[in-house]
């Protein structure tokens, strides 16, 4: 079976993680900071914040929006509550974020790249399958993508996700990614439930007398999944130019222009009858993604008045495999095996 995915971790990560573990410090402390330091001169940051899921980047982020970025923008928060625009084409993590931040979320239309169609400040845009979303948005889901540079010069939070199934990962893990000082010293207080000291000067050296300066959250990332992620950077430049390879193999194949990299999407005619072939051909594939707005959790949630292209796609589109470690025979075998099922649109 060739799988939908497959991570590059190997023995770097494993020596990583036990060299971490040898060291006797595995929580938040010097190898966070410096895969913080590292992520952020990759993407073009002046700083990162290494968070426990990209779900928590991006709620950390739209908090320090609400306390720091909303103020300055329209005065108190507490009386004014701002409609984020948000596709309906992503995973629920982009939608529930906002809910669960006390934002009015109204789901929004994409174009042609699947991402969302009009942006604003007041959007929360997805980089889906590693396309890069519009500009113009003070947040950003970058989820599916993590390109160099991506962060330079922009006033917005960009949040990433190390998951398993992402371009790089720290098994679980985020980051968030921006260029002020002033969110920064924020998020880092924030991400560690409002203290003034972080966990590395608590518990190293003489006890110091700690302030709880804001009620805050616990979201932080830690040391031993730090080291695994300073590995995967390494090895993420290679990663990104395999994946852009094999998108651009599958094009010639199929006859697309598919520009992302993270996911490789195909449309379908009938998406149970195709996902079965395949699978009974030895090829997983899976779907990114079903319309939020379509289903039960969401279904109360403002949208536009026609999402007829979000809905579409959501009816016809299939991923098929894409990672680094695929070969051209594979990626050659899943193209024919696409062409003869005679079901892609």
């Amino acid at each position: 079976m060739i799988p939908f995915c497959k991570t590059t971790l190997g023995e770097e990560e494993k020596k990583a993680v036990a060299d971490c573990i040898d060291s006797g410090w595995v929580v938040l402390g010097p190898k966070s900071k410096e895969f913080e330091e590292k992520f952020a001169e990759y993407v073009g940051a002046d700083y990162a914040v290494f968070v426990d899921s990209g779900t928590s980047a991006l709620f950390l982020a739209l908090q320090a929006i609400k306390t720091l970025v909303l103020p300055k923008m329209q005065g108190d928060p507490n009386i004014y509550k701002p409609v984020f625009r948000v596709p309906s084409l992503t995973f629920a993590a982009t939608a529930e974020v906002l809910v669960h931040s006390g934002f009015a979320p109204m789901f929004g239309e994409i174009g042609e790249d699947l991402c969302l169609k009009n942006v604003d400040a007041y959007s929360l845009p997805v980089d889906l399958l590693g396309n890069k979303a519009k500009s113009g948005a003070l947040i950003y889901d970058s989820a599916h993508r993590i390109e160099r540079n991506d962060v330079k010069g922009s006033n917005a939070f960009h949040c990433y996700s190390f998951y398993a199934t992402k371009n790089m990962t720290t098994v679980q893990g985020g980051m968030i990614a921006i260029n002020s000082k002033e969110v920064y010293d924020w998020l880092i207080k924030a991400r560690d439930h409002g203290l003034d000291l972080g966990t590395k000067e608590r518990y190293q050296g003489k006890y110091k007398q700690y302030e709880v300066e804001f009620v805050g959250w616990r979201l932080k990332g830690d040391d031993l999944r730090a080291v695994v992620g300073l590995e995967q950077l390494k090895k993420l430049p290679y990663a990104t130019e395999r994946r852009n390879e094999i998108v651009a193999l599958y094009n010639k194949r199929l006859g697309l222009s598919n520009k992302g990299n993270h996911v490789y999407p195909i449309f379908v005619k009938d998406r149970e009858e195709f996902c079965g072939l395949m699978f009974d051909s030895g090829i997983q594939t899976t779907i990114h993604f079903r319309p939020l707005h379509l289903m039960k959790a969401y279904k109360d949630i403002p949208h536009e008045e026609s999402l007829e292209h979000t809905e579409r796609i959501g009816e016809t589109i299939v991923s098929v495999p894409l990672y680094p470690s695929l070969g051209d025979d594979e990626v050659n075998f899943i193209s024919d095996t696409i062409i003869k099922s005679n079901l892609m649109i």
